[in-house]
């Protein structure tokens, strides 16, 4: 019986898989069917608040929503974002469907920032005051992504953001299943099939 629960536990773990976990890697990482995000296309060439829009490059009518917890403004055919007072901490992207994305965070002091989506956070990630600071998001869930920034890792949210721009959203191709996966999966069920012969044999 223990072998019999141990094999359909393979079998279901083969089966089916849970929700890709987010991965953030430092560095702008390419990625198929990524597309710029830009102003707010035909809305305006620059927007400011606590939540502005921008669109997709390659398709117009494709909305991105943009918030913080302060004033920020959009401006420019690559969309960059600036806080109207000078730093800030936090931003949300949105919109309705997207798997990967990559962006770049200006910053004005050394310090880390963290990455939230409708799964979970990232540990914290260093940003460097010197140069950009691209990070590529791949498995995401949901419909947004969040980063707050803070000077010590796990700190308090600290504005040190001066600007974020190269905003690319797209949705990734979902991963074809390795060999050893179907493998696993065929011996389970063949497994489980000599256990049910066995037990008609028994009878």
């Amino acid at each position: 019986m223990k072998l019999h629960a141990l094999l359909s536990g393979v079998v279901l773990a083969a089966t089916f898989t849970t929700a890709s976990a987010l991965v953030v890697t430092p560095g702008n990482v390419p990625q198929d069917d990524s597309n710029l995000v830009r102003n707010p296309c035909g809305l305006a060439t620059s927007d400011t608040g606590l939540s502005v829009q921008g669109c997709l490059n390659d398709n117009h009518s494709v909305i991105v929503d943009l918030s913080s917890d302060e004033e920020i403004t959009i401006d420019g055919g690559q969309a960059t974002l600036q806080p109207t007072d000078g730093l800030f901490s936090t931003l949300t992207i949105a919109m309705p469907s997207f798997s990967t994305l990559i962006l770049d965070i200006d910053a004005d002091v050394d310090g880390f920032v963290t990455f939230t989506d409708g799964a979970g956070t990232s540990t914290p990630f260093a940003i460097d005051e010197n140069g950009s600071n691209f990070f590529t998001l791949t498995g995401i869930v949901g419909n947004s992504v969040t980063f707050v920034t803070s000077l010590l890792s796990g700190g308090a949210e600290t504005d040190i953001v001066d600007e974020v721009k190269q905003i690319r959203l797209g949705q990734a191709v979902t991963a074809i299943p390795e060999p050893e996966t179907y493998a696993l999966m065929m011996a389970g069920l063949a497994a489980l099939g000599f256990i049910g012969r066995r037990r008609k044999a028994r009878k």
